[in-house]
């Protein structure tokens, strides 16, 4: 196992764990808890145990950043809607739409307006 990967989840984690906890609501509890958790398991030496435990930590590292970006999207979706706008549809590459409706063809938009070509 890489020591590198170790240093980074844990960097990862602490960096998050300071940003969300210690320094937003003045309490180093939590970040004292992960250094707790990382100080009783650096003796591990079982490449499946320490294995577990980075998927764990990097599990952890995806569904804080997850749960700030769903709520940072959300945030912008209700202040968009306070003030009458709806926001563009996202871009699916897996059901890839045309631009401006389902045939944006110069026929269709002259049909639309009544012309004849």
């Amino acid at each position: 196992m890489s020591l590198s990967r170790n240093l980074s989840l844990y960097r990862g984690l602490l960096r998050e764990v300071h940003m969300q906890y210690t320094k937003a609501a003045n309490n180093p509890t939590f970040a004292q808890e992960l250094k707790a958790i990382y100080r009783n398991n650096q003796n591990i030496q079982d490449p499946s145990k320490i294995e577990a435990l980075n998927s764990n930590a990097e599990n952890e590292l995806r569904a804080l950043y997850s749960a700030i970006v769903m709520e940072q999207k959300r945030k912008i979706e209700l202040s968009a809607n306070r003030v009458g706008l709806n926001l563009p549809k996202q871009y699916d590459p897996e059901n890839p739409q045309p631009l401006g409706g389902s045939d944006t063809s110069s026929e269709a938009a002259a049909a639309a307006a009544g012309e004849k070509y």
